[in-house]
This record gives structure tokens, C-alpha cells and sequence, in this order.
């Protein structure tokens, strides 16, 4: 969509990157109206201990849950996501922790004034902040203002321990001269990359290679242990759809959560927009006024928008903007938006971007979604937690069960409705039936004895808990040469090739300096292709090598040098300089300003990396950091069920 909602402006620096401190993500996200919410779990376990300040399991997910509200984030790269923004959480609780050991202190007053100075222009008026305006932005993002204020607090915080870490970082002219030098000095060279599959055949090595090998690096090929495991899977669907649930278990929830499910005022909207400016809105207008009156004239609202609407996102749509709220979009916009009556259309709407025509298709006040309407929501979200609830007391149970009975796995699987597999003689990577490959699960039951049990769940990423008893271990041991005989062909092919590999590349590079630095004369006598750059920087690409900057005496030997042998991806390279360019000085001042906040941003956030790392290390050496990973498996768990 255009950027007729502030998402890039204040909204997002202020108001929205505090509810998450996570710029990095999707920010259209926390737009749009959340119409739908489920609420929280209520989940109060500990994810990580800061100080005295506790992470909860609640905490996170609705953190997670505004990152992925409406689906702008993809459920296949949930996993990825939800893992950053926790860490991203339990990062700014230590920094925040730091902050006040330094003394450091933001007043209520001053996040207050912070959160009024974020809030879009329509929420302040005269100075002061529109209470129905600001309690509809705060239903829209799930959140309250007490929320807001301690969020805000944290921010503010963690933005001034920011400035003191960057405090002292220089970046020096001969540092900008330099960098200019690496983005600018250019070369054309010649090179010829001696691939590795060209010499597979001459690699292959005979079976007295074969043994040669082994014999000389034994200790390389040691088998490792190998388990047996009876494995109890339980699986939430299964354990959920014996769940029951009365209609009033639903109402006690509706009538817990009712805040959960108030919506806004809002609009149904769509527009064509005719983007102008300064030097050309006299003819833009006249333009959207003909489309107007095509419009009213009976037109095609939805094609008119399509062929003519100058905003890439809701042009294509017909002009569909989907639900917006009071505060959402430009003052202009807002005003017509919520004045005109479902199916009119205004008159010529102008705003900083230029002429809209808006249609309204629906209005709706501020009302309470009735119980009828959130029902099934309301069933799945309670029948979730109910099978979250039973599948912590059965992984419970069947651990207990496996301790007291490691003999009798099947006994324990039935009593907690587990499905058991065994599984014989499993090393890292095989795969267990019904589950495939499981580092995790591998993982736990690596370093446990004959009947020993794994100390909690492993969960699949399809929401699954494995609990597994070892049956029976067979110790690691010298693989003998039949054992291990393919890993050890491969070893000693590629150790053949590589020198088969090099000593053709220094063939090359020994021939080309005879030839008087030829290397052209060279490759072609010794039946090699050999390419010619144009000329190139650093980052630039060499076909078959890479960005010319990974061989660096391109630019440190003088033109007429030969470069190599070098190890490049798949071979051996050799290659000469033709013509070496430094960069043009002339150049430098345009740049200069761009290149100092580049290394400046570069050593600030090498500094805060460091800052952190330390701190996280510090932190949980000294007990003043706890992170309890079993809760966040948790967690993911239950949005791998979900998504």
C-alpha cells in the first residue's frame, strides 16, 4: 500500500517500536486493526531471569503474537521469527538491568511525554491527548497505557545506554581515505579458475591409497555410540480432541476477556490516488477530477482504480484498503473517510501525497463482538490451553512412569495415550519412523546410560513431545576400514585432488612467469580457459570466483603482476593484473560524510555487540542471569500448533 498510513513516521519511531523494540521487523504489522485477537494464555512461567525482574511465557507470546497478527509474517518462517524476538526481549531486559546499575532513571513523566510526542497528529489536539483516540490506538494494538508507559521506560533507558557505549567512537580521516580506496580502486584482470570436478578422474584413489589413508589417520574414523531408544510421542491434536468444553467455560472466558474483543470505531474503505507536487498539481487535479466524474457517473470504481490508482498496493486490489481506525491515517484522509456514509464517494480529498477519491464501504462504531461471533475463537484458544495444560501432566507422567519402569515402555505409553516406537542401534542424523531426523531428541539421549530417561520433553516443530528411555548403548569405537571405508575413499580423494589441483595451478602460474608473465599464452598451451574482467571493484563480481575483493592482491601488487595460486570456491585460481585504477580523489568529499556514518554505525554497533556479549556472559556467571530454555521450547511449541 502507499504510504498513506504513517507507518515509516512517528507512528513507527514512537508509539509502535516501543511496543516491541524490534525496528527491524515487519512494521506494516502493527497497523492494521486487531480485530481478531485471542487474548494471552496467561502463561506466567519464566522464560528468563534478569535481576529481580522476571520474562514471563505471557510476555513473550504477545510479543510474538503482534509480530505475526494477520499473517504479515509467513507461518513456515514462524520458527525463525518468534526465536529473534525473544532473544531481542530477554536483550533489552539486560540491557535495561545495566542501565539501572548505572544509575540510570526515566520518570513516569518522561515516558509520558514521550509516548504524547510519538502519538500521530490526530491524538493531540491543543496539546492535549484525545482519550478515545489514544484508548482505540491502545485496542488496536492489544496493549494498555500503563503497558505503553513501562515499555516506553525501557526504551528510553536502553536508548541512553546506547549513546553512553557509543560515546568515544572516532572515525578518523586516514580510516575514510581507506575505506574510500576499498569501494573505489578498480582493476581488469585476467584468471583462470582450475575447478576441482576437472580432475575427478585422475583424483580416484586405488584401494592401497584407500588403505594408506586409513592406516594414517585412524583416530579420523572413530564409529560413535550407538542407541537404542523406546520413544513416547505424544500429540497435542490427539490429546486436544479429547478435550470438552462446555459453553460455560466459554462465557466465564468471553466475560474474563471482554476487553479482548472491543473493537474500534472504523471504516471499510477504498481510493484512487493521483500522486502530486509542487510542479505539476494544477494538471494532477484536473486529472482526478475527470476521474471523478467518471465515477459518479456510474464507472467502474474498482477498474478506474486498477488502470489509473498511483498507489501500488492498493491500486491492484481496486483500491481496497481493508478496515482502518481513527489515528491510523493522515488527518485529510481520516476526516473524509469517517464522515461519508457507507457507498458514497467523496469529492477530491487532498493530503501531502496528493488527490484521492475515497469510497466507503461499511462503517462500524465502537462495539464488544458478541459472544456468538467469538465463540469458535474462543473454543480453539481454550481447547489449546486446556491440551497445553494435559500435555505438560502426561510428558510429566511419562517421564515419572520411564524412571520407576525404564523395562516396560509400552506399560507407560498406554497410560498416557502415547504412540511408542523403537528404534535399534540410531547414530546422529538417522531417522526415527514417524519422527525422521531429530538433532534435539539425538541430543538428549547422547550423553544417558542403559535406562536412563530423558530429563524433560524434546517438541517437534509440529508441536509433538518425544520422551525417550535408552534400551540399550553400544559404545564408540576404531571403525575398522570396512566399516568406514567409503568416508575414507572420500577422504583421500579429495586429498589427491587437491594436490592434483595445486600442482596444476602452479604449473600454470610457473609457466605464465617463463612466458614472460603471459598467462594467457600459458593457459591456452596447457589447454586452460582463461577469462577477462572489465574493470572492477572490490565488491564487484569475477564469474567463478566471486566479489573480486576475496583475492586481495588484485589490489595491493601493481598492474603486470601475476596473482597465485589462490584457493577460491570450487578450485585454484590464477590470475594477473592488466590495469590497476586507484580511485579518484575528486570523488572523496561527495562521499566523505556517507562513509564516516557508515564506519561510525559499523564501530557502534561492533561495540554494543561486544557490550552484550559481555554482559550476557557476566550476568550468568554471576546468578544475575537465568534463561530457562525449556519454557521458551515451549512457547515456540505452541505457535508451531498454530500456525
Amino acid at each position: 500500500m502507499f504510504d498513506l498510513f504513517r507507518s515509516r513516521d512517528k507512528m513507527v519511531r514512537g508509539f509502535l517500536t516501543v511496543l516491541l523494540g524490534l525496528v527491524a521487523l515487519s512494521m506494516v504489522t502493527y497497523l492494521i486493526p486487531n480485530t481478531g485477537t485471542t487474548g494471552t494464555t496467561g502463561d506466567t512461567a519464566v522464560v528468563a531471569k534478569i535481576g529481580s525482574d522476571k520474562l514471563t511465557a505471557q510476555e513473550v507470546t504477545q510479543m510474538v503474537r503482534r509480530v505475526t497478527q494477520n499473517s504479515q509474517i509467513p507461518a513456515e518462517l514462524l520458527s525463525i521469527y518468534a526465536p529473534q524476538v525473544i532473544q531481542q526481549a530477554i536483550n533489552e531486559r539486560i540491557m535495561v538491568w545495566k542501565a539501572g546499575k548505572l544509575g540510570m532513571k526515566v520518570s513516569a513523566d518522561e515516558a509520558e511525554n514521550a509516548i504524547i510526542d510519538s502519538l500521530p497528529p490526530a491524538a493531540v489536539k491543543d496539546g492535549k491527548v484525545d482519550g478515545a483516540m489514544l484508548s482505540q490506538i491502545l485496542q488496536a494494538q492489544n496493549t494498555t497505557l500503563a503497558d505503553l508507559r513501562t515499555d516506553m521506560q525501557r526504551q528510553m533507558l536502553i536508548s541512553r545506554l546506547e549513546s553512553l557505549i557509543a560515546g568515544g567512537v572516532v572515525v578518523t580521516g586516514q580510516e575514510v581515505e581507506k575505506e574510500y580506496h576499498k569501494r573505489n580502486d578498480k582493476v581488469k584482470v585476467q584468471y583462470a579458475v582450475l575447478a576441482t570436478a576437472d580432475f575427478q578422474k585422475e583424483s580416484e584413489p586405488t584401494d592401497a591409497e584407500i588403505q594408506s589413508w586409513y592406516d594414517g589417520h585412524k583416530a579420523e574414523f572413530m564409529v560413535p555410540d550407538k542407541r537404542s531408544l523406546a520413544v513416547i510421542v505424544l500429540d497435542p491434536a490427539k490429546i486436544g480432541a479429547g478435550i470438552q468444553i462446555t459453553d460455560a467455560q466459554l462465557q466465564k472466558a468471553y466475560n474474563d476477556r471482554r476487553t479482548d474483543f472491543q473493537v474500534p470505531e472504523r471504516v471499510q474503505a477504498r481510493h484512487i490516488l493521483l500522486k502530486s507536487d509542487a510542479s505539476n498539481d494544477a494538471a494532477v487535479k484536473v486529472k482526478a477530477e475527470d476521474l471523478l466524474k467518471q465515477i459518479q457517473g456510474g464507472g467502474d470504481f474498482a477498474k478506474l482504480a486498477k488502470e489509473k490508482s498511483e498507489d501500488p498496493g492498493s491500486g491492484q486490489n481496486g483500491g481496497e484498503l481493508g478496515w482502518i481506525v481513527r489515528g491510523q491515517t493522515v488527518p485529510e484522509f481520516e476526516k473524509s473517510a469517517f464522515t461519508l456514509k457507507p457507498g458514497e464517494t467523496s469529492g477530491l480529498v487532498k493530503t501531502e501525497y496528493g488527490y484521492h477519491i475515497i469510497q466507503v464501504e461499511a462503517h462500524e462504531q465502537a462495539h464488544l463482538r458478541p459472544f456468538e461471533e467469538v465463540k469458535p475463537e474462543l473454543a480453539a484458544e481454550v481447547q489449546k490451553q486446556g491440551a497445553a495444560q494435559l500435555m505438560q501432566n502426561l510428558t510429566d507422567k511419562a517421564i515419572d512412569g520411564l524412571r520407576k519402569d525404564p523395562s516396560h515402555p509400552e506399560k507407560i505409553a498406554q497410560e498416557v495415550g502415547g504412540t511408542l516406537v523403537n528404534v535399534d542401534n540410531i547414530q546422529p542424523n538417522d531417522p526415527i519412523p514417524g519422527v525422521g531426523v531429530s538433532k534435539e531428541l539425538f541430543d538428549a539421549v547422547s550423553a544417558l546410560k542403559k535406562f536412563e530417561v530423558t530429563l524433560g520433553p524434546v517438541v517437534l516443530q509440529d508441536g509433538r513431545a518425544l520422551i525417550a528411555d535408552v534400551t540399550n548403548v553400544v559404545p564408540a569405537h576404531q571403525g575398522t576400514l570396512e566399516e568406514v571405508r567409503d568416508k575414507v575413499k572420500n577422504a583421500a580423494m579429495a586429498s589427491k585432488g587437491n594436490k592434483i589441483l595445486f600442482a596444476k595451478a602452479a604449473e600454470l602460474a610457473s609457466k605464465a612467469q617463463s612466458m614472460g608473465g603471459d598467462l594467457e599464452k600459458a593457459a591456452k598451451a596447457m589447454n586452460i580457459t582463461v577469462k577477462t574482467s572489465g574493470d572492477v571493484t572490490r565488491t564487484d563480481a569475477l564469474e567463478s570466483v566471486g566479489n573480486a575483493g576475496i583475492v586481495p592482491d588484485f589490489f595491493t601488487k601493481s598492474a603486470g603482476s601475476l596473482v597465485g595460486p589462490i584457493a577460491v570456491t570450487g578450485g585454484q585460481m590464477v590470475g594477473k593484473i592488466l590495469t590497476s585504477t586507484p580511485a579518484d580523489m575528486s570523488g572523496l568529499a561527495a562521499q566523505r560524510q556517507k562513509i564516516t556514518d557508515d564506519l561510525h554505525q559499523q564501530k557502534t554497533q561492533q561495540r554494543a555487540t561486544f557490550f552484550q556479549q559481555g554482559l550476557r556472559e557476566s550476568m550468568t556467571a554471576s546468578g544475575d542471569l537465568e534463561i530457562h530454555q525449556d519454557v521458551i521450547d515451549r512457547v515456540l511449541a505452541s505457535f508451531r500448533q498454530t500456525s
